[in-house]
Formats: structure tokens, sequence, C-alpha cells
């Protein structure tokens, strides 16, 4: 189904963030969580399946302004009735005629397919966007960790920069893809209002929303966080991005010390960003980790991220061998630390602080935690648009 959202205001809104936005291109285990501090409800346990069966749709939304379809997955909380249903399977999510290319994966998926949304909701809306080259449906693990928790999680293809269509340049991507997420959200809270939409009552609007991906997508996150302050939490992987003056977001920053994809430069400046981000802030390095580890490709069958994060390969600095830890640790932390930030951050559970500043797996990772970092820490605005602009 192709629809176009008509959202009041979009275009003055809209031309504001693209101003802002082509500017910072061009300078381009727990404890404790019984309880949570709205209320009293128990806060599930970060690192498990929250409570939610998690259902998936798919729309095909059209953006005028600009000329850009943006075909988007979105995972939510499931009703109790679909419980124990049968999955989605991944020859589902590729494009019709194209399902053979899923014949050897072994992603492990638990969404419904057009499962009527848990009744309990609105719920908080949180935006994953691919990396350079990849996919939407790229972190199901992920993506269905969240829903199981109470989020609803939309991810757009970015039109000429997919796994099936490379037609964009990096200049033009830098601009149009913190675009496209701020349409989807605009689109969304649109619907939720909207009694004729399928996707009426589904968005909880008076709630933050959040953003999270890898890469690319890393970078689309942070300059989605500069120049839109309905972001509260940010959790980009393996790229940084621009740090706008009014940055606010509590941000988990993750990298894979192996990552050969963006290499030990691009891994600097994720550090460099960690030092200047001005709010609350971790920064975890997963040691023996390529750029793969933190997406489905190894479990794909098609060899994508073979050297970079899947199997063996050899390291940045002496090309001496490498082999790699198992990605799945790598989905366990990302999983864990995912729920933890979104729901301090988007649902305000105090209990969640202790997930965030617990290292999950010490074996691997190293981690810095600064939760009560307040103090504006750019020297100016020119400072934070200079971080991270390397592309892979």
């Amino acid at each position: 189904m192709l629809e176009t959202a008509r959202l009041t205001g979009r275009t003055s809104r809209y031309t504001t963030v693209r101003v802002a936005t082509i500017a910072l291109s061009l300078f381009a285990l727990l404890q404790g969580c019984a309880d949570s501090s709205s209320g009293g409800d128990a806060a599930p346990d970060p690192a498990t399946r929250g409570p939610y069966p998690v259902g998936v749709t798919r729309i095909e939304l059209f953006d005028g302004t600009r000329g850009r379809t943006l075909l988007t997955e979105i995972w939510y909380p499931a009703d109790e009735s679909v419980r124990g249903a049968a999955p989605s399977p991944a020859a589902e999510y590729l494009p019709e005629g194209l399902g053979f290319l899923a014949d050897q994966a072994t992603i492990e998926l638990t969404a419904i397919r057009e499962a009527p949304i848990a009744p309990d909701g609105p719920f908080p809306l949180i935006a994953f966007s691919h990396g350079s080259g990849g996919i939407r449906f790229q972190n199901t693990f992920q993506t269905e960790h969240l829903a199981s928790h109470g989020y609803v999680v939309v991810a757009p293809d970015h039109e000429g920069n997919t796994f099936f269509d490379s037609s964009g340049t990096i200049e033009q991507l830098r601009i149009e893809r913190p675009l496209d997420i701020v349409y989807l959200l605009d689109a969304f809270s649109g619907f939720t209002a909207d009694s004729a939409s399928r996707f009426s009552g589904w968005i909880d609007t008076d709630a933050p929303f959040g953003v999270t991906r890898h890469s690319f997508g890393a970078f689309t996150s942070f300059a989605v966080a500069s120049t839109d302050n309905r972001i509260a939490a940010a959790l980009p992987m393996a790229l940084a991005g621009p740090i706008s003056a009014d940055y606010s977001a509590a941000t988990f920053l993750m990298l894979a010390t192996e990552d050969k994809t963006i290499g030990l430069d691009a891994n600097q400046a994720i550090r460099d960003a960690y030092e200047v981000l001005p709010g609350p802030r971790w920064l975890a390095e997963f040691v023996d980790a390529g750029h793969y580890s933190f997406s489905f490709a190894c479990d794909t069958g098609l060899g994508i991220g073979d050297g970079d994060g899947c199997g063996s390969g050899t390291r940045l600095a002496d090309d001496s061998p490498v082999t790699f830890i198992d990605h799945r640790r790598v989905y366990r932390s990302v999983n864990t630390w995912s729920a933890a930030l979104f729901g301090r951050y988007l649902r305000g559970i105090a209990a969640y602080e202790r997930a965030l500043d617990a290292n999950v797996d010490p074996d691997v990772i190293q981690l810095r935690a600064d939760a009560r970092n307040g103090a504006t820490r750019l020297a100016s605005a020119q400072r934070g648009l200079q971080l991270g602009l390397v592309l892979p």
C-alpha cells in the first residue's frame, strides 16, 4: 500500500531541519530493577525478552516534498493472543522473487506478521536507521527485543543506499537520510492521532523519541538528535556523527576494536565524540569484534561480514590473525543496553540506571559510563560539527 503522510506544519519544520542538516553535513548484570520510578510497576529485566509477543507490519510511504519513497518495517508489542504463533520467515522480508536469498539464513525471528497490537498502548516510538548498503530489517534481534519491551520501532529503507539500491551519492545521503527519519517520526505522530489510520492510537506522542543504528545509520542518528529536540536517547553503533550545540540526547556509543570498514581513525572519532557529548553518555568498546558484529550479517549465510566481524580476519594494527568474538554475544549486550537506555530516557524508569552502568560482558567489553555528565563540553558548535564525518 502506498500512503502519503499529510502532516500539519510539516513544510516549515522540514525546511528548518533541512537547513540544519545541510549545515551539519557540510561540516561534516542487572540488580535493583524491581520497581519503576513512575508508579511501582515491575521494570522488566532488559537482558531478557520483554512481556509482549512481537508483531511486524510494513508500509510504503511517499514524501512528496522530497520525492522519496520509504519502504518501512514496523515492529510493535502484539496482543497476547498471538503468543506462540509462527513467526514471519526471513524470506517474507525480502523483495518478491528474492526469497531464495534467505535459504541459508540462520536468523532467529519471532515477530508475527500483521498480529493485532497489544491493547495497553500507546507506546513510545524508536526509529532505526540501517547502514550504508544495508536494509531496514538487518537488526531484527534488536528491533524485536525492543518491541517486546513495549516500543514501536520503525525502520525505513533509505532510498539510494540499500542492499538492492546504491544509486545515491554520499553528499546527497548525508542530507536525505536524517530527513527520512524525521519524516517517519512526523508521519507516525500524525497517524496515531488519525482515527482513520491503521496506526491510530499506537504512538505515545507525550513521550520523547529514540533513535538507534549502525555505521552510516549511526551518523544518521547523531544528525537527527542534533536537529530534533524530541530525541531523548540515541544508541549509535560503529560510527560517530555531527554533534550540534543543541544536542541533548542521552547517548550510548558502541564500537568494534577490529572494525575494518571504518578503520582506526573513525574508531578514534567515536571516542572523541564521547569526550564532547554534553549529556548522559556511555561508550562500549567490543574487543575483537568487527563492523558486522552489530548486525545480523553473520547469520545470513551470504558471506556478508566475513573478515570483518564474522569468522576470522586480521587485526587493524598489525595484520596479525584474529578470531572474532561470537556475534550473538554482541547481540545480547546491544539488546540489554538498548532496553535499559530507552527504558530510562523514554519511559523514565530510574531503575535502569544500574543496568546502563554495569558492564554486561567484561571479558570482551571495555565500558566507560558517565550518566551524570551535565556540563556542556563543546567548546563551540564548530567543534561538534567536525566530529565523525568519515563514512564507510
